[in-house]
């Protein structure tokens, strides 16, 4: 998020029928208006233990506009920095609240549920407990899990030598949740939970969605680091409120909408919905596009090493969007093995992203979904550990054999 990926760092293809791009189209505001019926607890797992601490502030009172309704209960456990922001009487420790609506947008006035003192929430632990504790106090119909933080995709903390995150990094603590502990998180939810959406940088990576694949239906998120505001959450919860009959999908559309919409002119950025259940068929058919490719990788080093380059990336070069590297690999290598793996990667893709907006000319050619590609010197072979890399070891074996 915000840059939240980093405070130091400073075409379009059509995947579904829903899909928007740029930064027009695609508002969903009137389909749902007026439907009032079912229920929503929305559990905002917000780490301000770091510089993102006044974004956090700022964030609280934006859902305070809002606030909940007998429908719509809004759930936040935030831990804040002792060194960034004094506002609010400066508390340092971790807080439950449960978010009531006022017009004072400087101050947290919503009901204290718990003073929880220091509390490590970069301890998947400490996720899995807030989430049991959210659905057995706040039933509803449904639920959306909100994780707040930095974010750096697949890689840990260490392997970045602690300039990035992976998500939910805590300050205090020195912790970060790891991409292989949010299915263990998740596991926690009973029941599973239906839309769980990353406010935070460069979560929406096919490695991430695959290590999430069996936690939640909807996975929201952004294949770029955002700017520091992060959503924008009186604009989403306040369209949530009014019309809590809407289902997973329609509430991550929501959330993509009211995203891309406020930062249209101001800011490049992405945002996608997922299907998490469509996401193995997606990391099988990006294996399969890779196992056509790296017969290739020698005698068409130049040419990957182009695509590769030219390919649309983020904050993270070595993100690429996975569709754009894809097709350029296709034009530039022409063999039919390449081509047919080329268009059923095209299908599941479309199968998995069910919705995406971006706006801005340096993200114009994304897709809403990327994936590692470095060069073979940038490579990290703790990339082998991860599950999708596990599972479908041909894109890092694509990786290792380019030789430019």
């Amino acid at each position: 998020m915000k840059e939240r990926f980093l405070p130091l760092l400073v075409i379009s293809v059509i995947l579904a029928l829903l899909t928007g791009c740029g930064g027009g189209g695609g508002s969903a505001t009137d389909k749902f208006k007026g439907d009032t019926s079912g229920s929503w607890t929305v559990l905002i797992f917000l780490n301000a233990d770091n510089d993102l601490e006044r974004f956090g502030i700022l964030n609280m009172n934006q859902m305070e506009k809002i606030g909940s309704t007998d429908q719509v209960k809004i759930v936040v456990q935030m831990d804040r920095s002792p060194g960034y922001d004094s506002s609010n009487g400066n508390w340092t420790g971790t807080r439950r609240y449960l978010v009531t609506k006022d017009n004072d947008t400087d101050t947290i006035n919503s009901t204290m549920l718990e003073d929880m003192g220091e509390v490590d929430m970069g301890d998947p632990d400490v996720l899995r407990e807030f989430i049991q504790w959210g659905q057995q106090n706040y039933p509803a119909d449904r639920y959306c899990l909100v994780l707040w933080n930095h974010g750096s995709g697949w890689r840990t903390a260490a392997q970045t030598k602690a300039l990035s995150r992976n998500i939910s990094f805590d300050d205090t603590s020195g912790t970060s949740i790891q991409t292989t502990d949010l299915a263990y998180a998740l596991e926690a939810a009973s029941p599973r939970i239906d839309c769980v959406a990353f406010d935070a940088s460069l979560m929406q990576m096919i490695e991430v969605a695959y290590e999430m694949r069996n936690s939640a239906e909807i996975l929201v998120g952004s294949e770029e680091s955002p700017p520091g505001d992060g959503y924008v959450y009186d604009r989403w919860l306040g369209r949530l409120a009014a019309s809590p009959g809407m289902n997973s999908r329609q509430l991550g559309q929501v959330i993509a909408d009211e995203y891309v919409d406020s930062y249209t002119g101001k800011y490049d950025v992405t945002q996608s919905v997922l299907v998490l259940a469509n996401v193995d068929a997606v990391a099988r058919a990006a294996d399969d596009f890779a196992a056509a490719v790296r017969p290739h990788a020698a005698s068409n080093a130049s040419a990957l090493r182009t695509a590769r380059t030219n390919a649309q990336s983020y904050a993270f070069d070595y993100y690429k969007d996975l569709l754009d590297y894809a097709s350029l690999v296709n034009q530039v290598i022409p063999d039919p093995a390449i081509s047919n793996a080329y268009t059923r990667l095209q299908s599941a893709m479309s199968s998995a992203v069910v919705y995406e907006r971006h706006t801005g000319t340096r993200v114009e050619r994304s897709h809403g979904l990327s994936i590692y590609m470095p060069s073979p010197w940038e490579y990290l072979t703790r990339y082998e550990d991860i599950g999708f890399s596990a599972e479908y070891p041909n894109w890092a074996e694509l990786i290792k054999a380019q030789t430019q």
